[in-house]
């Protein structure tokens, strides 16, 4: 890893480290921003500390889990691949997706009278499934968001086979250890890192959905060319996020998956 990135990674760290002396800003902020994307429900939550996190069980384990897919990809230098997987890795992302869908929906009917459960939904599955996804998400979302955006034709797939694949389920597993485990230390950076995992999530589409409609696909050859089509994203994201919001506090009910 070159020096600059050693320094990135040194100050991310620091940041996450002097973040909590802000005496509960952080917090707050979080769940502001999780409430546009996340039910919050107490019973679907972890509590690190008597404090729940922002978002909900599942929700932590698809923004980490995304988080975590773009943490593989630049540890086998993949950040910038256009292609996605092959078919066998690629049946084995859509099968997790299919999981947290199966389980979401399963957790729904716990909320419905009279309905048949096949089995009984846990917090602990909801963060599996949905860090499960998230990784899967990432994997199959960026080289959409790579295809959108660079003029050079990087035809490098995300996951190349199951032994790299291996590699992303166990930084995942390790995430996921780490979130259950509800130490009082994770509070800050779980809180943190979701937050920044739903920018990223969304903001990826979003970057995506800008070059098109921009009619900007396919041009940029540097990051700088790119940064334009970046803040679009970012605010099609931002935009995205603030109506769901809206929809949630005036329309919603306290139903989550």
């Amino acid at each position: 890893m070159s020096r600059r990135r050693w320094a990135i990674v040194a100050g991310l760290f620091v940041v996450l480290i002097l973040l909590p002396l802000s005496d509960g800003a952080v917090l707050t902020g979080a769940r502001g921003v999780s409430f546009t994307v996340c039910s919050q429900l107490p019973s679907h939550s972890f509590f690190v500390d008597g404090q729940q996190l922002p978002l909900c069980a599942r929700c932590t384990g698809i923004y980490l889990g995304f988080l975590a897919g773009l943490a593989g990809m630049a540890l086998l230098g993949k950040l910038g691949a256009r292609l996605w997987p092959p078919r066998t890795v690629m049946a084995i992302l859509l099968l997790s997706l299919a999981a947290m869908v199966g389980d979401g929906f399963n957790s729904l009917t716990s909320s419905l009278p009279e309905a048949v459960q096949v089995y009984e939904p846990t917090n602990l599955l909801r963060l599996i499934t949905g860090i499960a996804a998230g990784t899967s998400l990432a994997l199959l979302e960026i080289p959409l968001l790579n295809g959108a955006l660079w003029a050079k034709r990087d035809m490098t797939e995300s996951v190349s086979d199951l032994s790299e694949l291996l590699g992303f389920v166990i930084i995942a597993a390790l995430v996921a250890v780490l979130v259950y485990s509800k130490n009082s230390l994770i509070l800050y950076p779980v809180a943190i890192l979701g937050t920044i995992g739903v920018f990223a999530t969304i903001g990826s589409a979003g970057t995506a959905l800008a070059a098109t409609l921009l009619r900007r696909e396919r041009q940029a050859n540097s990051f700088r060319e790119a940064i334009p089509l970046f803040v679009a994203g970012l605010g099609l994201s931002m935009v995205a996020m603030a109506a769901l919001g809206a929809l949630r506090y005036y329309f919603s009910v306290p139903v989550g998956i």
